[in-house]
């Protein structure tokens, strides 16, 4: 074992490089977890609003979910009703602006992405993709306080609060 007093500058100096590395990849690591969740999230809503299962009058069908999940995950938190009906208010207040882009966005990878990217020509497009990707940037408690505060009713997707403010 080495001892304080012969260790040379260079090799502290060293050790303060790896341990920064360290905890950046630490930090790129979580992001793209939080990253990947958030995906999960968004097709959870999606599947939530395509297939309708929650307009059922009395299938208390968010407490079944939550129940039901957390059975086969063997997980007792992360898939609360609140949690996940907040899965649907997060796809419902998104999805609008990128309809063209969602459908082919949710089937590519990163690379693909990108060659699609280069393959627009219009800008507008391509702006559209970068957003849509940085939406999975932001973490989910945050996604949470936007759809609680962007609306007084969260269930109500805000783009259709807009129209219905408009023709007020």
């Amino acid at each position: 074992m080495l001892q304080p007093q012969n260790i040379d500058k260079e090799y502290l100096d060293w050790i303060a490089e790896l341990s920064n590395r360290y905890r950046q990849s630490q930090i790129k690591a979580a992001v793209k977890v939080n990253g990947e969740m958030l995906r999960f999230y968004w097709s959870v809503g999606k599947d939530i609003t395509e297939r309708q299962y929650d307009n059922r009058y009395g299938s208390h069908f968010y407490e079944k979910l939550s129940h039901d999940l957390s059975q086969v995950l063997n997980k007792k938190k992360g898939f609360s009703p609140t949690s996940l009906k907040y899965t649907k208010y997060f796809y419902s207040l998104y999805a609008p602006l990128f309809a063209n882009l969602q459908q082919n966005a949710e089937k590519l990878d990163v690379q693909n992405r990108q060659q699609l990217v280069g393959k627009l020509s219009d800008r507008n497009h391509q702006q559209l993709v970068d957003d849509f990707e940085k939406l999975f940037c932001i973490p989910w408690g945050h996604h949470v306080q936007i759809i609680g505060k962007c609306s007084d009713n969260p269930r109500e997707p805000i783009c259709q609060q807009k129209k219905k403010s408009s023709k007020d």
